[in-house]
């Protein structure tokens, strides 16, 4: 039996499995040991205690890639809104010939394997719709047990492309709303030369947490509109006990990206590892 094919059998069998056995399987898979979720009190723990305990209708609406943006509009203004440009059932009925790149084509119900159309050549239709075909009939939720993601009809979204002055995507900011407070910060850059990614507080300051991916070899300068930014997140965070809401820094002005209820499907060690605590303490379950 090849290995991709073992794997193919694991995660089969693995989909098997009640909940509270996959989460507390594949949380001792990447921690080696097992989530305290009678007092979870590490930001990994309380997302583990999130996918068996907390299943608020409005997880599936605000993960929904397309329902969101009414209701994220409804929040902040539809001026923050990227512009969809067409959505459908079939990857095939892609009216390719008639969009002009840039533009991404994802589905609804995932996140993570985006395919990102920059010039005309890169109008593959056979590997775009066969990639997307592939991603409509894929059980995200059920995977990593994210209930937010289930029953959410899957469905194509290709939306305008944003992109920075350099041609790169523009960096990604990511704010961990605890009860409507943004606490951290999360910032990512360079998405398509290789990910970089730091931590601030609220206040722009650095801190030392870190996850797989390498930090800026340079100071990153204070956004001069991050007061903005922190406000739309908090007037989006604001309807959860927490979330992480994505926006995006673009010449346009400030644009919503998504929000995330399991960042990392709670499956992403911080080094040093007093960091997993810090970002769970803000959330009061």
């Amino acid at each position: 039996m090849t290995g991709s094919v073992t794997h193919r059998v694991r995660e089969a069998l693995r989909d098997l499995l009640p909940d509270y056995v996959a989460v507390n399987l594949l949380h001792y898979t990447v921690f080696r040991r097992l989530p305290n979720l009678k007092q979870p009190k590490t930001f990994n723990e309380k997302i583990a205690w999130r996918k068996l305990h907390q299943h608020d209708p409005r997880f599936r609406v605000f993960s929904d890639k397309i329902a969101v943006k009414a209701e994220v509009a409804g929040l902040i203004g539809e001026q923050h809104i990227i512009p969809t440009l067409w959505t459908g059932d079939v990857p095939e009925a892609i009216p390719f010939d008639e969009l002009a790149p840039p533009y991404v084509v994802k589905v609804n119900h995932s996140s993570g394997r985006n395919l990102f159309i920059r010039t005309p050549q890169d109008v593959k239709k056979q590997m775009i719709a066969s990639s997307i075909r592939k991603q409509l009939t894929s059980s995200h939720g059920r995977r990593l047990r994210e209930w937010g993601y289930l029953g959410i009809p899957p469905r194509v979204l290709v939306e305008r492309m944003v992109e920075s002055p350099d041609g790169d995507l523009p960096a990604d900011y990511k704010f961990f709303v605890y009860h409507g407070r943004a606490h951290f910060i999360q910032f990512d850059c360079d998405r398509t030369r290789g990910l970089k990614l730091n931590f601030y507080d609220r206040e722009w300051n650095l801190l030392p947490a870190k996850l797989r991916y390498p930090r800026t070899s340079e100071p990153v300068p204070k956004p001069q509109n991050l007061a903005r930014m922190i406000e739309l997140a908090e007037r989006i965070g604001a309807q959860f006990d927490f979330v992480r809401v994505d926006l995006y820094s673009a010449p346009q002005g400030i644009l919503f990206g998504e929000v995330t209820f399991y960042p990392n499907a709670g499956l992403e060690p911080f080094t040093p590892q007093e960091w997993d605590t810090t970002f769970g303490e803000p959330w009061r379950l």
